[in-house]
C-alpha cells in the first residue's frame, strides 16, 4: 500500500526537510524522526532523518514490512496513537543524545553539512 505524499520521489523529502531549516537543529530533528516513526509509524518519512545504523535498522524494517504484505494487498493497518514529550538533550561537539517519555532513546550526529541526523535509537520498557 502506497501512501499519498512527498515520498514519490527520493529527493523530495529531504529537501523539504532542509528548507524548513529544522536539520540544523538537534532537538528539531530528535522531535520530526519521533513524530515520523513512533507516532505516525512512517519508516519511509523517517529515514531521510537517519544516518548509519539508524538508516540500515529503517531500511530492514521497511523490507521486512514490504515482504509480509505481498500478496496481502488488503491487508488493514490498525491506527496508533502514540504521545510522548523529549525529557533532555544532551551532549556536545558533534553527537547529542535525548530521552524520550516513552522510553525511545535517540542519539543524532552532526554531519558534515552541519545538518544533524539520527545515528541510533532503542527502545525500552517505562520503568
Amino acid at each position: 500500500m502506497r501512501r499519498k505524499g512527498l515520498h514519490r520521489g527520493s529527493l523530495a523529502v529531504p529537501l523539504v526537510l532542509l528548507a524548513c531549516g529544522g536539520m540544523n537543529d538537534a532537538g528539531s530533528v530528535a522531535d520530526k524522526f519521533v513524530d515520523r516513526y513512533y507516532v505516525e509509524s512512517d519508516q519511509d518519512g523517517a529515514l531521510p532523518l537517519t544516518t548509519g545504523i539508524a538508516s540500515m535498522r529503517l531500511k530492514d524494517e521497511l523490507k521486512l514490512t514490504r515482504e509480509s504484505r505481498q500478496g496481502n494487498a488488503g491487508m488493514l493497518l490498525r491506527p496508533v496513537r502514540v504521545y510522548y514529550r523529549r525529557r533532555s538533550l544532551t551532549g556536545d561537539g558533534g553527537e547529542r543524545g535525548g530521552e524520550m517519555q516513552r522510553g525511545a532513546h535517540v542519539v543524532l550526529a552532526r554531519q558534515q553539512d552541519g545538518t544533524w541526523r539520527v545515528s541510533r535509537f532503542s527502545e525500552s520498557q517505562p520503568r
